[in-house]
């Protein structure tokens, strides 16, 4: 084996097992890397296109991308089946999640970081973008799990993209 190909072996380690803050930081790069992307693409079409609403456009393409995951859920009859189905170790980590409730009626957990956000904060983004990014943009992807569960909502209490301290992700049953 060259010396090279040595080195990158040595580098990735796959033998090591993740710590959980390992894990946290892998993947909480990788959220920030898709806000870097969907920051450009948004700027960009801006920039390129004025004649079209980039806005529109990131919103439908994050509605279509949630629609997409959320489809991906089989079954869903209630709030906590949505809440389970929408959950991971690597989102409760990285978004330093707290389960508030969990019933079939309303299910809600919190989040209390945002990679998303510290990343449109690297980029210098207003809070006005910082505003229509969370709230229209990347949210419609969270509104758009929902969309193939007819007997579920959502709705966001509170956001991090808005100025609040934290998020209140919640779900309910639709009666």
């Amino acid at each position: 084996m060259d010396e090279g190909i040595k080195k990158l072996n040595e580098k990735i380690n796959l033998d090591e097992q993740l710590t959980n803050e390992q894990f946290k930081a892998a993947l909480k790069g990788a959220h920030k890397s898709r806000a870097y992307v969907t920051y450009f693409v948004w700027k960009t079409l801006q920039e390129m296109h004025p004649e079209i609403d980039a806005t529109k456009v990131m919103e439908e393409a994050y509605r279509r991308f949630g629609v997409y995951c959320g489809g991906r859920w089989g079954q869903v009859d209630n709030a906590a089946e949505a809440l389970i189905k929408q959950t991971s170790k690597g989102g409760y980590l990285v978004f330093e999640q707290e389960f508030i409730a969990c019933t079939p009626e309303y299910a809600q957990k919190n989040f209390h970081a945002c990679p998303h956000m510290e990343a449109f904060d690297d980029l210098g983004a207003t809070p006005e973008e910082k505003k229509t990014l969370c709230q229209i943009i990347l949210s419609a992807g969270d509104y758009g799990n929902m969309e193939p569960h007819e007997n579920v909502t959502l709705e966001f209490k509170k956001q991090i993209g808005n100025g609040d301290d934290y998020c209140e992700y919640c779900v309910s049953k639709i009666k």
